[in-house]
Formats: structure tokens, sequence, C-alpha cells
């Protein structure tokens, strides 16, 4: 992997499942994290040559001013599985330039386990960065309401980008833990503490 200093764990899920209030428990624990989403509204922001390599390829999402115009990038992409496999291939190799130095900040100010947040990790190979992946899946009805609640959109719009997306048994296949979010916090919590006992131990040991 990237460096004998640190265990990166991936954590992937469709959105929706409640990966941020996992990944939450995880630096409650202890992990150093990476949000591969935060690195992308970072790059959105100042990475010129990525804005002009997504205007090429979707026409048009540049604002005025040469911002990113993410709602009507995001309208583009998650009706056509082909321009989200192509945005997928532009955004990537930014993403994870930018994700590996932010690994390597996480591992200098000692933390020997870090989360990687990637919802796209398996789609884009991010996955090949990872020691192990957490696949967090909830049932489609507990997406919906998820994200109209956080995004404020309709439920057809949220139903939408779910059903652009791979479905609970893509994660299951793929993934070496599977945390089921569609409880309460108390069991979202039992779930990463037995996740993280498992790999500090396998960091103690050098595993």
């Amino acid at each position: 992997m990237l460096s004998d200093m640190m265990k990166i764990i991936g954590l992937t899920g469709g959105s929706g499942a409640g990966k941020t209030a996992v990944s939450a428990c995880f630096e409650a624990l202890g992990a150093g994290t990476v949000d591969a989403d935060a690195v992308y509204r970072a790059l959105c922001a100042e990475n010129r040559q990525m804005l002009s390599e997504l205007d090429a390829a979707f026409g048009g999402v540049l604002t005025a001013e040469g911002a990113l115009d993410r709602p009507k990038l995001a309208a583009i992409v998650f009706s056509n599985p082909d321009k989200l496999k192509r945005l997928n291939e532009i955004t990537f190799p930014y993403i994870r330039a930018a994700s590996k130095a932010q690994f390597m900040e996480r591992a200098e100010s000692g933390h020997a386990i870090i989360l990687y947040d990637a919802p796209t990790l398996f789609q884009t190979g991010a996955d090949r960065m990872c020691d192990a992946v957490i696949g967090v899946i909830a049932s489609r009805e507990t997406r919906i309401c998820r994200i109209m609640a956080r995004d404020g959109i309709a439920e057809q719009a949220a139903a939408a980008r779910i059903d652009s997306q791979p479905d609970a048994d893509f994660y299951r296949r793929r993934c070496d833990f599977i945390i089921e979010n569609d409880g309460d916090l108390e069991s979202l919590t039992r779930q990463a503490q037995e996740i993280w006992t498992a790999w500090e131990r396998g960091t103690e040991h050098g595993a």
C-alpha cells in the first residue's frame, strides 16, 4: 500500500446510506479521515485544468464566473451512466493525487489508520489504494428520506440518484466489511467499534 506508516480503510456506499455518520464514528475512535467528496469540492474551486476538461466534456457546466455549476453537472451525469463514467474518468486522477497527499499528512500527524470516504471507490479503481474496504448499506426507503432531508430535493430526484448507483449486493460482493445502517446510532457505533478493534489489533501486530 502507500506506506508502512499507515493502513488505509476505504469507506463506500450509495448516496443516503450514511457514510458521513460512519466516518464520524471512526474519527471518534481515533482514525484519520479523508473525504473524497471534500477533495473534489476543493479541486472544483481551485483546479482550472480539471474544470476546463469537465466543460469540454459536458458543455456549458461552468458559470459566467468560471465556477462549476454542480447542480447542472449532476443533472447530466446522474441520468446517463456513460456520462457518469466519463465524469469519473476525468476527475479521478486529480482526486487520487490530492487524496494521497492528505493520506501522508494524516500519517505524519500520528494516525496509524486512515479512513478514506469515497462513494465511487470501486468504480474509479480507488479500492486499489486501500488495505480493506467497508461498505455502508441501507434500505432504498431510508436512503430516499435521507437524501430528501439533506439536499432539499423531491422524492423523484432522490430516487433517480439512487437508481443510477450500484445496489447493496454490489457492495456485499466486493467489500471486506459491511455496515448495515438502517438502525439507530448505538447499532452503528457497535458495528464501527468491531471493525476498528480488528484493524487496530492488526496494525499493532504489523498485519
